[in-house]
């Protein structure tokens, strides 16, 4: 009795061990997908979504529940954001196992469609009008012969275009006004939105392109890096549309500027981005609009209305102070263009700042 009751024991404890040695063969091979830092996690997500990829599985001693709660804060959500997550932890082997759920964004399905030819799924009616509306827009901008043309051409469509906010109806919490939809098709959208329409637009015309999140103004806030000619820029189209509406009113303040002007007004985390150092191609230096002070201003502006009188004018200043740019000290612009009043705006930071004229005759 003893003897069979020392078996039966000994087929218990080897069904326990088997079942043990299996899920510990599953987790060893598992570990083959280590991750332990979140800019390493980010990259994988990053291109996991670019392939389309619903799923990411990994293992991991170092991140938290945390960590994975904050993923879509950091994350631009162009190809599409993490919806949930599953943790198992394997104590003895002191690693958790992470599975990622994901959604694919629209975006995703329309570059696949409009770069590769792939069809978009017949249900996704998003992703189908998201494609009409690019396939509208298109034909604009292979019609420039430079990069930079395409990448103008985009940038004042969508000022002209899209109005900052959410769209009508919906909750801020999940508004399409954080995607290239909202801003494309139903022409409203904040930041993300105005970044994700920037990036679809240059990726399907042959712009490098890519978001970046960062802050400025104390909240979140995302732009763009665009690439002309081996050089990055930044780009934020949000900033350069102005609040209420006016599509008339197109500003070049936050297009093409370098890591030094826009680390004036906007914050990111530089070592996950390339250093943007161009120059060529800032706007105002580009079309001879940057004046170094204000007696270079007074004959950049007779310059201007040699053979003009445009109601609006905007240049870049490089000794921009309040107490400098009065109305008085720039009686000149009334001299040179006949107008009767001038409104005058400033934007950006001190001391280069741009100086946006509005003139009645």
């Amino acid at each position: 009795m003893k003897k069979r009751w020392i078996m039966s024991l000994a087929l218990v404890l080897l069904l326990l061990v088997s079942v043990g040695c299996s899920r510990m063969d599953g987790w060893i091979d598992s570990q083959k997908n280590e991750i332990n830092s979140l800019k390493e996690l980010e990259t994988q997500i990053e291109e996991a979504l670019k392939k389309g990829e619903k799923e990411l599985s990994f293992v991991t001693t170092e991140l938290s529940q945390e960590d994975l709660r904050e993923l879509n804060q950091s994350h631009d959500g162009f190809y599409g954001t993490v919806s949930s997550y599953e943790i198992r932890t394997m104590r003895i082997l002191r690693h958790s196992q992470v599975t990622l759920h994901c959604d694919i964004s629209e975006n995703f399905y329309v570059e696949r469609a409009m770069l590769d030819g792939e069809a978009i799924p017949s249900d996704n009616r998003k992703a189908l009008r998201l494609k009409e509306v690019c396939e509208s827009i298109l034909p604009q901008l292979e019609e420039a012969d430079s990069d930079y043309k395409k990448e103008k051409k985009i940038h004042d469509y969508l000022v002209r275009k899209v109005a900052y906010g959410y769209p009508e109806g919906r909750e801020e919490k999940d508004s399409t006004g954080y995607t290239a939809y909202g801003a494309l098709v139903e022409g409203k959208a904040v930041c993300n939105g105005y970044a994700q329409a920037m990036k679809l637009l240059c990726d399907i015309s042959g712009v490098e392109c890519e978001m970046i999140s960062g802050r400025a103004d104390g909240e979140n806030h995302a732009w763009n890096l665009v690439r002309l000619e081996g050089a990055l820029y930044h780009v934020d189209v949000t900033w350069d549309d102005p609040e209420p509406d006016d599509p008339d009113r197109i500003l070049y303040s936050y297009f093409n500027l370098d890591d030094a002007q826009m680390g004036l007004s906007h914050q990111w985390e530089k070592s996950f981005y390339e250093k943007a150092e161009g120059k060529k191609y800032q706007y105002y230096y580009k079309n001879d609009l940057y004046c170094e002070s204000i007696e270079e201003l007074s004959k950049k502006c007779e310059q201007i209305f040699e053979s003009d009188t445009p109601e609006r004018f905007q240049v870049l200043v490089g000794d921009y102070e309040e107490e400098k740019y009065t109305e008085q000290n720039l009686q000149f612009i009334f001299r040179y263009s006949g107008a009767r009043y001038m409104r005058l705006q400033t934007i950006g930071e001190a001391p280069c700042t741009t100086l946006y004229v509005i003139l009645d005759y």
